[in-house]
C-alpha cells in the first residue's frame, strides 16, 4: 500500500539571518504542499516558531531554552500539515542576532 508522501515529490528548505530566519517555498498553481518536518535554532530565549500557508499561521510553538542556553527546535508531523492548493509554505524563526530555520515535506499535484 502506498501512502501520498511515496507518490509526492520532495522538498527542502532553509535559511539563516540575525532577527528573522523564514525558509519558504514558493506556492506553484494546482501544486499542495505537504510539510513533515521542522527545525531551527535562535540565540534568542522564548523565540516563537511558525509555521505558515501564505501569511496565515497554521501552527506555532514557543523554543525552550535549555539550561546550557541552547535554543533549538526540531518537530517531525506524524500526520503532514497541509498547505492550500497553489499557497507557499514557510517556517519562521526570530532571533537577535542569528537565527536558523528549516522546513521539508512533499508535493503532490492536485485535479481540482
Amino acid at each position: 500500500m502506498s501512502n501520498k508522501q511515496d507518490r509526492g515529490n520532495p522538498f527542502s528548505a532553509t535559511a539563516t539571518h540575525g532577527t528573522l530566519a523564514s525558509a519558504s517555498i514558493a506556492g506553484v498553481a494546482g501544486m499542495k504542499y505537504f510539510i513533515t518536518d521542522i527545525s531551527a535554532s535562535t540565540d534568542k530565549a522564548g523565540a516563537l516558531l511558525l509555521v505558515k500557508q501564505g501569511t496565515t499561521v497554521i501552527w506555532r510553538s514557543q523554543v525552550a531554552s535549555t539550561a546550557a542556553g541552547y535554543n533549538a527546535y526540531e518537530h517531525i508531523f506524524s500526520q503532514p500539515l497541509e498547505g492550500a492548493i497553489g499557497a507557499l509554505v514557510s517556517v519562521e524563526i526570530d532571533g537577535t542576532a542569528v537565527c536558523h530555520a528549516n522546513i521539508a515535506g512533499f508535493s503532490l499535484p492536485t485535479t481540482g
